[in-house]
């Protein structure tokens, strides 16, 4: 049998030395937030004013387009674009209110009723983000269950499998347990630590070999946490296979939540110091499982919580478990827990959840006081950031997660993106913004559901033609969304790279679902991904006036010509991509209330059609054109274009309900047409 992988000079080297790091700043930590009492709603933009933009005219800047058959040659770098929502006329009334199951659907619809003089459905963000998150389901998916199994290579060292990890640390807590009986040390703390590792294995479905008495209370550990639906019932793709759904429960379960409200009580702190003991006493063991921690901490984010090996500072020998108390107390001096309630507080678990910024804002406004029954969470957060109460920026320890996140800024703060010179948005159109926010941001929360803390023309001889520019959109033009979503796809790639091993991404496909496998590996998924995303960012930058400007080891890595290239093809067949078709529908709880005995819960519910419509304003239109002197009219025209955005909704349940699987919320949605109908639907679970 080939020796497992050693994980620590890779994984810590790269997140943790790399980065000047402790263990301990695993912990996601946010400043402190000033409470406010005002009730505001983020849903009241202001029109941007023409006043505030000043695009720099750059005379070198041509570029070429083909309008209506018509191939020009122009200057965009100081044109400004309006973009509005415009009315629904006609036909098209009947998207104000309909809720499509999904995107197939209702890209039939808005086929039927287009004018295709004068009106082009194109690729909203949703539907970019709509092409990711089944990839990213897929990634995590992969990932989770070659961690759990284990992976081994021809030519590299295998990938250790977490649940031989945790058969072999149950072992080691059984053989120290012997030890300390035979030198008087009170053995109660290993042999808890031995149960609910056990109990984990149990809800895995792993088979163990262990005593009878061990045994006997796992069982009960084990049952007593699944009815604890809220947090043992596995959602999102974790319910395509029976191996997803025992990792869900599993790791759900050392997450601790099965622990009291209060950390640090003695039980806690005495079964992780049992378990770093153990573990501290088997150098491979060890490094396995510094290596699972820093594998998560990257791929959703640092953790909420403290991982077993922060006491080893504090711990001697067996003897530290017979003075606990002495334990916490040189703990609390030097890792002082935040200024909130116990609830709030961080404790100990082996495999600790994961911080976001959003929980992290939460918990310092709400924990100390209660939300006001009526407190709309996404608009709360929405304000934060706007405020500057909440900055999305990844530090230098963020993972996968608050990239992600941050991709989704410039949707509030538009005038933070360097296309914001060249667009004018009108207060109708930061509306859609704040509704693709909404969606996206609990499409990409539900992914890290378990680890997160709650065409071509020739020129042809034809007759004089007359040709009105207007804004040629490939994509929505937000170029930063775009761009920050490439850039987190780079750095997953090269964390997942250290810490997995090129060997674990050049062998391991994502997953498709319940059943199905990619045809390619991770590495070349996660290539092709971020090569859509920097050429959607390339096009659109084109298409608004825009510079691209990247660093420059994103151009060497990602060839600027191969980015174009598979965007545009990409634009001329997103239709039938698999991934956009997917069921976009998700609901994922994020907060729970302990006032009202209530989870918060945000949910897509389908897809909506609206139509936008974008035109140069006036004194701002394009420069140094030209064409083939039978075209252009010397006229700018707007534009209207369909957009495919998905309808969101916060929604609270009890939380002694089980949240609704993505089955469970989809049969639901199919029953009622109306956002206020499925919102009362799901309310009366």
């Amino acid at each position: 049998m080939k020796r497992p992988q050693t994980l620590t000079a890779v994984a810590w080297a790269m997140f943790l030395g790399g980065c000047g790091l402790g263990p301990l700043d695993l912990l996601g930590v946010d400043a402190a937030v000033t409470q406010s009492k005002n009730k505001r709603s983020p849903s009241n933009p202001l029109d941007d004013r023409i006043e505030d933009k000043n695009p720099s005219y750059a005379p070198s800047r041509v570029i070429e387009e083909t309008v209506d058959g018509c191939e020009f040659r122009l200057n965009k770098s100081a044109t400004v674009t309006k973009l509005d929502i415009a009315p629904l006329e006609g036909g098209e009334k009947a998207f104000k209110n309909k809720v499509f199951r999904g995107r197939s659907h209702a890209i039939a619809a808005v086929d039927k009723i287009l004018d295709s003089d004068a009106q082009t459905l194109i690729p909203s963000m949703e539907v970019v983000s709509g092409a990711l998150k089944p990839f990213n389901d897929g990634l995590y998916a992969s990932i989770e269950v070659a961690v759990q199994e284990g992976v081994e290579f021809e030519e590299a060292p295998d990938y250790p499998s977490k649940a031989a990890f945790l058969k072999s640390a149950l072992a080691e807590l059984l053989d120290l347990s012997q030890s300390a009986a035979s030198t008087g040390t009170q053995v109660g703390y290993l042999e808890d630590a031995a149960v609910d590792i056990a109990a984990a294995l149990t809800l895995a479905g792993e088979s163990f070999s262990t005593s009878s008495a061990i045994e006997s209370e796992a069982t009960a550990r084990a049952q007593e946490f699944l009815k604890n639906s809220l947090y043992s019932k596995p959602i999102g793709f974790y319910t395509w296979n029976e191996a997803l759904e025992g990792i869900f429960r599993q790791d759900r379960y050392l997450q601790n939540y099965q622990g009291e409200d209060t950390p640090y009580l003695d039980d806690e702190l005495g079964k992780a110091a049992a378990l770093a003991l153990a573990l501290d006493g088997a150098p491979e063991l060890l490094e396995h499982y510094q290596g699972y921690l820093a594998l998560y901490a990257g791929l959703t984010n640092p953790f909420m919580n403290h991982p077993v090996t922060a006491l080893l500072p504090y711990l001697e020998d067996l003897s530290s478990l017979d003075d606990i108390a002495s334990v916490r107390s040189r703990f609390l001096a030097q890792n002082p827990p935040p200024d909130l309630l116990p609830p709030c507080q961080p404790h100990f678990a082996v495999f600790p959840s994961s911080t976001s910024k959003e929980t992290a804002y939460f918990e310092s406004r709400y924990c100390a006081w209660g939300a006001p029954g009526d407190t709309n969470y996404m608009d709360e957060l929405i304000i934060a950031i706007r405020d500057g109460l909440l900055d999305l920026q990844p530090g230098e320890n963020s993972g996968w997660y608050d990239y992600q996140s941050y991709a989704l800024e410039t949707l509030l703060l538009p005038e933070r993106a360097p296309e914001s010179e060249h667009l004018l948005l009108t207060k109708a159109y930061k509306k859609k913004l704040l509704e693709t926010f909404k969606s996206i941001m609990t499409q990409n929360r539900e992914t890290h559901v378990k680890q997160l803390e709650m065409g071509v023309s020739a020129k042809l001889a034809m007759e004089p033609m007359s040709v009105d520019l207007y804004p040629l959109l490939p994509a929505e033009p937000f170029s930063t969304f775009y761009l920050r979503s490439a850039r987190a796809y780079r750095f997953l790639a090269d964390y997942l790279g250290a810490v997995l091993g090129t060997g674990f991404l050049k062998s391991v496909p994502r997953m498709r679902g319940p059943s199905q496998l990619s045809k390619r590996p991770l590495s070349e998924d996660l290539g092709t991904k971020a090569e859509l995303l920097y050429g959607l960012y390339y096009l659109t930058a084109d298409a608004v006036g825009l510079e691209p400007a990247l660093l420059e080891e994103e151009t060497l890595e990602f060839n600027e010509g191969s980015c174009r290239t598979r965007a545009a093809a990409w634009l001329l067949d997103w239709r039938r991509d698999e991934d956009v078709l997917t069921d976009p529908r998700v609901m994922v709880p994020v907060q729970r209330d302990e006032i009202t005995k209530e989870t918060i819960y945000w949910a897509v519910i389908g897809v909506k059609a609206i139509k936008a419509k974008a035109e140069f304003v006036e004194g701002f239109e394009p420069r140094d054109i030209e064409s083939d002197g039978y075209c252009w009219t010397g006229e700018f025209a707007p534009r209207e274009y369909f957009l495919l955005t998905e309808a969101f909704a916060e929604v609270r349940l009890p939380s002694s309900a089980p949240p609704p699987t993505r089955d469970e919320l989809r049969e639901i949605c199919d029953k009622n047409d109306s956002v206020d109908e499925i919102v009362s639907a799901l309310e009366d679970l």
